[in-house]
C-alpha cells in the first residue's frame, strides 16, 4: 500500500521528524507528547492500512486508533479517564459491529465449504 507515492513507514518517519523539529524551533512538547503523537500517527496509519488490506477486520484497527487518539489528547491534558476512553472504544466497537454485519459476508461457498482468505499475496 502507498499514499502519495510513499510507503506508510515513510509517512510515520515524517511524522517523527516534523515532531523533531518542531520542538528544535521552540515548541514546547514533553517527551511523553512527543512519542503520543507518533503512537497517535502510528495507530491511525495502521487503521488506514487495515481498511486497504482487510476491511472485514476493522473492527479492533478503528477500537485501537480511537483509544490511541484519546490517549493523544490525554497526553495534551485533556480530562477523560481510563473508563471515558474505555466506554468510547466500546460503542465504536458496537457501532462498526451493527454497521458491517450488513456489508460483511462470510467466506463460505455455496457448497458449505470455506472459501480461502484473500491477501495481497494472492490478489
Amino acid at each position: 500500500m502507498k499514499i502519495l507515492g510513499r510507503d506508510p513507514a515513510a509517512w510515520l518517519a515524517a511524522v517523527a521528524v516534523a515532531v523533531q523539529a518542531l520542538v528544535a524551533w521552540g515548541v514546547d512538547l514533553s517527551e511523553e507528547q512527543q512519542a503520543a503523537i507518533n503512537a497517535a500517527a502510528t495507530l491511525v496509519m495502521g487503521l488506514a492500512i487495515a481498511v486497504v488490506v482487510a476491511r472485514d477486520q476493522i473492527i479492533p484497527a478503528a477500537a485501537g486508533a480511537l483509544g490511541g487518539v484519546l490517549q493523544l489528547l490525554v497526553a495534551f491534558g485533556v480530562d477523560f479517564t481510563q473508563e471515558q476512553i474505555t466506554t468510547a472504544g466500546a460503542l465504536l466497537t458496537a457501532a462498526l459491529g451493527l454497521f458491517l454485519r450488513t456489508q460483511v459476508t462470510a467466506p463460505v461457498a455455496p457448497d458449505g465449504t470455506r472459501v480461502p482468505k484473500q491477501t495481497l499475496a494472492n490478489r
